[in-house]
């Protein structure tokens, strides 16, 4: 990995914050060159010697016009001509054959920059806690996977060569300039400060409208991405248009900065070519004197004046990096705010092979932003394959609760005990290997049907343990309608499957996995009733000789709970079996006979946070 940044410092509630945008440009280009180009300066060297190599034979080019004029058509010397014909051939195959050195290395360096970089951003965003994903907008992430990274490698290949190739082109010329007229060459370095403050002002502007790009970008990919993934929430609210706005604003807004960006760089191009024809006159003025003109020659004049337009591409071409490096930078930024995001805590220790099941919460209390609590001073404990069913109304925790097991989230105040250790004190990978989890909404990758199945186990397992994990939840006989049996790809998210058959692979991949605790989120709420009675008895078996936590709000599958627990506003209003619950004729009972009046009544809504 790369050189890290210190990491941003927590807010005063203790919660990491998103660092805002921008930052010193030095210190991006340091971390950057230290810590990805660095590792590869052999290639670098090398690169760098052949553009050295370069801007001198190019210099050498130029240098050839004097003789060839003065010795070669001034005498009429034909031998002369000749042999500087063909040492002109020579120079521009030995250009050809040190150009292609310099640019291959130096792309094999920003490939291999582009390869680190993404390899950092997503192990990060394998081990950032869900807290920060909170603050992190999609397609802000992706962006720094794809459009970001792209542009810091074009910072490091095509702007760090143009920069060392025309830098010495520059020198060399300037330096070839002097050798020929002192004087002539005073002349016209005397514009070269007016060049300067251009490329000043321009590499400030460049600098500021980088930023506003990459802002602009990650808005585009985010509203991009919810098109994707929402598209049918839109169709069926009839929502395009006001998605079509929306698009359109933030895609105005990318397009506006990009003009901005482009109006400066196009503008500063003929403005140094403008002075660059201003000192080239001046030239042609001068030698014009008669004190000069007794004193230079056609093929010394000729000379001069090639080096001096020669000047012209490799001034052009340094301020139009400098758009690139810019941009190269800012997208550095961006990368890096990514990978110096806080990863997981996991100081403990404690090696933990398979755990009994034992869960007690003791004064539970957590807050997303660190202020408004979710939930308020929980205490509530299961043995070992005791089945607990948390109910109660939208946003009263449940989903918060059962994701502090797993420690997604840390507790603001209390802890968490497994088999009477305190959560931190486990490895995280221990304590995540005695969790399953299956929710309402199933991720499935884009693989085949045997390959999701086989996410859940830990080492290659067989084709036959797949097959028994797939029949435990009742999922074998559809499978093997498929075209392709368990080899049957399932298309990103699953979306080729129905939304039962995407169930059912979940609880396979859960079969699989084997753990002692198990969390079930509304796994069966958006079924039908023939999906949702398969799933069931799945899950059944499933529960089996586990610990499980079921969160629900069909009342019906969760009857027949050891304990059922109900939550309201991040607190234990009532807890005990169905029959316990309905003879207290509390705030269960009331949503059971809610639930079961007639059917007028409607089920609530358990959107969970």
């Amino acid at each position: 990995m790369g050189t890290p940044a210190e990491s941003p410092e927590p807010s005063a509630t203790g919660e990491w914050r998103l660092p805002p945008p921008g930052g010193r440009t030095w210190p991006t280009f340091k971390r950057l060159f230290i810590g990805y180009v660095l590792p590869y300066w052999p290639a670098g060297l090398v690169a760098g010697l052949a553009m050295l190599t370069l801007a001198g034979t190019q210099t050498s080019v130029v240098a050839l016009i004097r003789p060839l004029l003065d010795e070669g058509f001034v005498e009429q010397d034909a031998a002369t001509i000749r042999y500087y014909a063909l040492l002109l051939i020579g120079f521009i195959t030995f250009q050809g054959v040190v150009q292609f050195t310099a640019n291959y290395l130096m792309t094999w360096v920003g490939r291999q920059l582009i390869k680190r970089l993404r390899l950092d951003v997503h192990e990060r965003l394998l081990v950032m806690p869900n807290r920060v994903f909170d603050q992190f907008a999609s397609g802000r992430l992706i962006s720094s996977l794809t459009y970001e990274a792209e542009q810091v490698a074009g910072a490091v290949t095509r702007a760090m060569l143009s920069l060392v190739r025309d830098t010495a082109r520059v020198l060399f010329l300037i330096g070839y300039m002097t050798y020929l007229s002192p004087w002539l060459t005073l002349i016209v370095l005397g514009i070269l400060p007016l060049v300067g403050g251009i490329i000043a002002y321009i590499t400030k502007r460049f600098r500021k409208i980088s930023k506003r790009i990459h802002r602009a970008v990650g808005g585009v990919g985010s509203v991009a991405e919810e098109s994707v993934h929402g598209y049918q929430v839109i169709k069926a609210f009839g929502q395009a248009e006001r998605e079509r706005a929306r698009f359109e604003r933030v895609n105005e807004q990318n397009r506006r900065q990009f003009m901005k960006f482009l109006a400066t760089k196009y503008a500063s191009v003929p403005l140094i070519r403008l002075i660059a024809g201003l000192a080239l006159a001046l030239v042609i003025y001068l030698v014009t004197v008669d004190a000069l003109v007794e004193t230079i020659t056609i093929g010394t004049f000729v000379s001069f004046a090639s080096a001096l337009l020669l000047l012209n591409a490799p001034l052009k071409s340094l301020v139009s990096i400098n758009a690139t490096i810019q941009k190269g930078l800012a997208a550095a930024q961006g990368v890096f705010q990514v990978i110096d995001a806080p990863r997981e805590t996991d100081a403990g220790t404690r090696p933990l092979e398979t755990a009994e099941g034992r869960v007690a919460m003791h004064g539970l209390r957590f807050a997303y932003d660190g202020q408004r609590e979710v939930l308020r001073g929980i205490d509530l404990t299961a043995q070992p394959g005791e089945v607990i069913a948390l109910v109660g109304p939208s946003g009263g925790g449940k989903t918060t609760l059962v994701s502090l097991l797993p420690r997604f989230y840390e507790p603001t105040a209390g802890e968490i005990r497994l088999d009477g250790v305190p959560l931190p004190e486990y490895r995280l990978a221990d304590l995540r290997r005695q969790i399953t989890m299956v929710g309402q909404s199933v991720m499935l990758f884009n693989g085949s049907v045997a390959d999701n199945i086989r996410y859940g186990a830990r080492e290659q397992v067989s084709d036959e343990r797949v097959r028994e994990a797939a029949a435990a939840a009742n999922a074998l006989e559809f499978i093997e309608a498929l075209p392709h049996g368990l080899e049957t790809r399932v298309g990103e998210d699953g979306v080729l499957l129905s939304g039962g058959q995407r169930q059912r692979v979940a609880i396979a991949r859960a079969v699989l996995k084997d753990a002692p605790i198990l969390i079930l989120d509304e796994a069966t709420s958006a079924l039908d009733t023939e999906s949702e009675r398969r799933i069931q008895s799945a899950l059944e078996q499933l529960m089996r000789d586990r610990t499980s936590f079921i969160i629900a709000h069909r009342l019906s599958t969760v009857e027949n709970a050891d304990r059922i627990v109900f939550l309201d506003q991040g607190e234990v209003v009532e807890q005990g079996t169905h029959h316990e619950l309905l003879a207290h004729n509390g705030r269960y009972a009331g949503l059971y006979s809610m639930q079961f009046a007639g059917p007028t009544a409607a089920p609530q809504d358990e959107a969970e946070r």
